[in-house]
């Protein structure tokens, strides 16, 4: 009995111990390493983790020669797809990593790929891994010892896409375009005080105009609150005053079904959240379709009360009014139905 533990005792201590050795694959990874070849240095480590031999420390130098691997290929072309794959590699060991300085070497590789995507100019779809990258790395740097660099890398990206997206805006060919290049850059900087001025001054002239998303404006969504399904709003006659807003509203159903319009579910939001629901003030008309001699023929069909028939692909206008206290600033109007769907139309400010 003596005999078989003793030899229970040796057989654990053994495994321990080669569980803590590097094995010939690990061992080839650290070379590679050292040598800045990166590529190989993952290689060598995926073997040696397939085959079930490795180190204690292994997850930590495996991380980080992916991260050196993604940094190492940023370097020479940020655009190089096979950088999303090692971003997911990283993000799937990481947890298994035990040093904090794992974590930072992580952080910066991480913020200096995704500011050389965003200063690279490449198109949108990598704008966007930029900024995903950023914030990941500002979010590892967090739990490590020094969260300074991603931090300022991030926000060199924010000034670098704003500055374009600005510039673009200013010479676009029309202000509908403009609000959409602007779009772009909310999406990944939403709270740039430069951003939201020049998006406060377009949206003025943009509000009674229908922003619907469109492959040949941009080629892509620029932004959730912009979409082709849904209702698409335009406000044509705007008043704001210190304590109400009144106007006019023009909804247009993307939905792909006739729904009912009823003015009094509109609600104003405020730039602080707050809202208030709307008063409809009579003379409310839909367009429809009527056959005339023959021929389709649009057609204005005044409200029955106080609801219109909203058909597919058609409009509903009506005038509204908000009463709101003197610090209430509106913000932006919004429609929405029983079923969800959603519209919203911005105001901007003077």
């Amino acid at each position: 009995m003596f005999k078989k533990r003793v030899i229970l005792l040796i057989s654990a201590a053994l495994v321990l111990g080669f569980a803590g050795c590097k094995g010939k694959n690990e061992r080839a990874g650290d070379s590679y390493y050292k040598e800045g070849k990166f590529r190989n240095a993952v290689n060598s480590y995926t073997a040696a983790m397939q085959k079930g031999k490795i180190s204690d420390g292994f997850y930590d130098s495996f991380v980080i020669a992916y991260a050196s691997a993604a940094k190492q290929t940023a370097q020479k072309n940020a655009s190089d797809d096979i950088i999303r794959s090692y971003v997911e590699q990283i993000h799937k060991h990481l947890p298994n990593a035990k040093k904090a300085t794992t974590l930072d070497s992580v952080a910066l590789a991480l913020s200096e790929v995704g500011l050389a995507q965003v200063k690279g100019e490449f198109e949108y779809e990598y704008t966007l891994q930029g900024f995903r990258n950023l914030d990941s790395a500002v979010s590892i740097a967090k739990r490590g010892t020094n969260s300074n660099a991603p931090n300022a890398a991030r926000q060199e990206a924010e000034k670098i896409i704003v500055k374009q997206a600005v510039e673009n805006a200013d010479g676009a060919e029309n202000e509908i375009s403009a609000e959409y290049t602007l779009l772009e850059a909310e999406v990944v900087a939403p709270n740039n005080p430069d951003l939201k001025k020049a998006l406060d001054a377009i949206r003025v002239k943009n509000r009674g105009t229908w922003l619907i998303f469109a492959e040949d404006i941009i080629g892509r969504r620029a932004s959730r609150m912009v979409d082709k399904y849904g209702y698409v709003l335009a406000v044509p006659i705007l008043n704001i005053s210190s304590t109400g807003t009144t106007g006019e509203i023009s909804v247009w159903n993307a939905t792909g079904n006739n729904v009912s319009f009823a003015p009094s579910n509109l609600k104003l939001v405020s730039k602080a959240g707050n809202s208030v629901s709307a008063k409809y003030l009579g003379g409310g008309w839909c367009s429809v379709d009527k056959v005339v001699n023959g021929l389709f023929k649009a057609t204005n069909v005044p409200f029955k009360g106080s609801e219109g028939e909203l058909r597919t692909e058609k409009t509903c206008n009506a005038k509204f009014s908000f009463s709101h206290q003197k610090d209430f600033v509106p913000d932006y109007v919004e429609y929405k139905d029983s079923n969800n769907n959603i519209g919203r139309k911005y105001f901007g400010q003077r």
